[in-house]
């Protein structure tokens, strides 16, 4: 997780570990270094010899130019795009290595760049469950009907948060998308609204779901299964519609959608209207941010 593979032997890994040993925390969580239990012998890591202790090998990795350079390529794949730009990454792991490794001006050097904004590396990411979930709540003033229905959304969609399939976390990216997950995904809108219902099945993988989820229809039905499941919530349509009171009411499609979507691309308006009621102002605003955050659009950051 600092170097990647193939810049490190497994005898590497053995004498780092017996540089590490002493290391430790007591019951408030601090951490805690037992001299009697630390190997003092000597150990060579990474070509350098010495009676290290575990600072002593972070230093090592951090003197390593491959360290910046991974480091660097996992904050691309997290910020810019998932396909590497090995020029912009290599210019980056330089700057990164010379600024002794301070993640604040990395950050500035990948923001402030022209091909962070180009095209390809906006709208080109699909967001994780957390950040969808996130996402919809944050922009609707919402109560849930019931509070746990976030964690039956959570395990729907292969991501129970703070329950990682291992040390490396979630691997991302396109995993988030199959039949079933896609499917939750776009009528998840609807469902909060109270205008759809779900019928699947929870994935039984526990390298996703960490053994929380049994083979199990997870049913939940617009009428009284929505009172029992809670899924639904009470949305603050008056705080929505305020954000755009100042909208023309023929540019108030538009508007909704420069503000909900971030790619290039764009919903076709036309087909759009079919879905919207048009009856009232207030109609217009919920149903048109309801169909665009149904669009495959929406998935994407």
């Amino acid at each position: 997780f600092t170097m990647g593979r193939g810049n490190y032997t497994e005898k590497d890994i053995k004498e780092a570990a017996r540089a590490f040993t002493g290391w430790g925390y007591n019951g408030q969580g601090e951490f805690v270094f037992r001299q009697n239990q630390h190997d003092t012998g000597s150990k060579t890591v990474l070509g350098k010899t010495g009676n290290f202790d575990g600072d002593d090998v972070l230093n090592i990795l951090l003197e390593q130019p491959h360290t910046a350079v991974y480091i660097t390529k996992k904050i691309y794949k997290e910020f810019v795009n998932e396909e590497l730009n090995d020029a912009n990454v290599q210019w980056l792991a330089q700057r990164f290595y010379d600024n002794n490794y301070d993640i604040t001006k990395l950050l500035q050097d990948i923001y402030t760049s022209d091909w962070f904004y180009t095209e390809k590396n906006i709208g080109n990411k699909i967001k994780s469950p957390i950040q969808l979930t996130a996402g919809i709540r944050r922009f609707l003033p919402m109560e849930l009907e019931k509070d746990e229905s976030q964690l039956l959304f959570q395990k729907i969609l292969g991501q129970i948060l703070f329950y990682p399939p291992n040390v490396a976390g979630w691997p991302g990216g396109k995993t988030w998308i199959d039949s079933s997950t896609l499917m939750v995904r776009l009528q998840l809108p609807q469902v909060l609204a109270a205008k759809e219902s779900i019928n699947i099945t929870a994935k039984n993988d526990d390298d996703v779901n960490m053994g929380m989820v049994k083979e199990e229809q997870l049913r939940i039905n617009r009428n009284k299964a929505y009172v029992n499941k809670g899924a639904s919530a009470v949305i603050d349509w008056t705080l929505v519609n305020k954000v755009f009171e100042k909208t023309a009411r023929e540019k108030l499609s538009q508007k909704i959608a420069d503000t909900l979507l971030q790619t290039g691309s764009r919903v076709d308006a036309a087909l759009l209207d079919n879905y919207i009621a048009k009856d009232s102002r207030e109609n217009f605003v919920k149903t048109t941010v309801i169909q665009l955050m149904t669009t495959p659009e929406y998935q994407l950051c």
